[in-house]
């Protein structure tokens, strides 16, 4: 384990840092932490005027619990060039796979953003695994008996990767990842059940995983299975309220755009199969669009003249490869050909013939379309 820590100018005081069941008097968090954690390695960013302040005294104390005390020289952060200085210095002293702790108490001005974003960036970019963001809130402590409590900032470190999946459901209506991080809240509770006490979420896993099954089904095209997954996800989701507002807090502003996102979707009927067609083309899942919508016209047709579906699609053949004046048999060919040219990549046509990705895009719109027309009259007829 590292830990990353910052060092300022103040004229620190002695008090008693206080974390869960773990105290240490000491005008130092630091030393407090490296005692609790027994990290291998402290990083300790300072400037200089820090350093000739403190750092004899800091380093002295952590020599005592930390195999290795490194103090990295950072500037003042008085400009946004030393701002990036900075950047730089915690990415340095971070490497590959690294299980860290970052301690932000004596971050300066906007260092403690600077750190929060930086450690998100060192968790996609490096796969570092953070363990701990802590701060020890020496201006919140008892005035009666000097304890000053440390604070667990972890959750909001954490608050950017709710932001990334976030961002992937509502423009891909992919939920896999909120899926992910549901189900690693409840893992990390267990791992750290002696924090949490008896109070341990239960349901949280299986509403992830159902998540993680839905978006399965979707961006796999397991249409017939979409029904049952998305009406399990909805009794997941319903036994999880209680532990997503204790637990998984940057979710409940979500919980009603993903019920509300897939619920339309929980039959299979002609329509209902349309507004998923739409669905993908919305979330530009042009292949599944396509795909589904060749099912489509298979299974109208096969509907409409009492066909078996094998028996729809080689009539449908037969009369597009006859050039039928019909608008169904023209619809069949447009897909057709679409999803032909999507399944071999452009492959197999001639020199400059491929499609362009604009041209499949706009084709693709108008399929879907004419899906729509025919299935509206679809649901008047029923």
């Amino acid at each position: 384990m590292k830990l990353i820590t910052f060092l300022g100018i103040t004229d620190y005081e002695e008090v008693e840092y206080r974390w869960h069941d773990l105290s240490k008097p000491t005008k130092f968090v630091q030393e407090a932490l490296v005692r609790w954690l027994q990290p291998e390695t402290t990083c300790v960013l300072l400037t200089k005027e820090a350093r000739k302040k403190h750092w004899g005294d800091l380093c002295q104390r952590l020599q005592r619990h930390t195999q290795t005390v490194e103090g990295i020289n950072i500037p003042d952060g008085k400009s946004e060039e030393e701002l990036w200085e900075i950047f730089a210095a915690i990415s340095k002293a971070v490497q590959e796979g690294d299980e860290i702790v970052f301690d932000i108490t004596h971050g300066f001005r906007s260092l403690p953003m600077i750190a929060l974003l930086t450690i998100a960036y060192l968790k996609q970019v490096k796969g570092v695994k953070v363990q701990y963001v802590l701060y020890g809130a020496y201006e919140a402590r008892n005035d009666k008996d000097q304890v000053a409590p440390v604070f667990d900032l972890t959750p909001f470190a954490d608050l950017l990767e709710w932001l990334v999946a976030a961002k992937m459901f509502t423009a891909t209506g992919d939920s896999s990842e909120l899926g992910r991080l549901i189900q690693e809240v409840q893992n990390d509770a267990y791992r750290n059940r002696g924090a949490y006490g008896e109070n341990l979420p239960r349901a949280l896993k299986n509403f992830g995983m159902a998540l993680e099954e839905v978006s399965n089904d979707l961006l796999l095209a397991r249409v017939p299975n979409l029904p049952d997954s998305i009406r399990r996800l909805a009794q997941r989701q319903s036994e999880a309220n209680t532990e997503v507002g204790q637990w998984t807090q940057p979710l409940t502003l979500l919980l009603d755009k993903i019920a509300a996102a897939y619920a339309p979707f929980q039959d299979d009927s002609l329509p209902t199969q349309a507004k998923l067609i739409r669905w993908y083309l919305n979330h530009n899942h042009i292949v599944q669009a396509m795909t589904l919508a060749r099912e489509w016209v298979v299974s109208y047709y096969a509907q409409q003249k009492s066909l078996s579906r094998d028996d729809a699609e080689d009539e449908l053949n037969q009369r597009a490869n006859n050039q039928e004046n019909d608008e169904l048999v023209q619809l069949w060919s447009s897909i057709r050909n679409i999803r032909n040219d999507l399944a071999h990549c452009g492959f197999g046509r001639a020199e400059g013939q491929v499609l362009s990705a604009a041209s499949i895009r706009q084709n693709a719109e108008e399929v879907v379309k004419q899906v729509e027309r025919l299935a509206r009259q679809e649901a008047v007829d029923c």
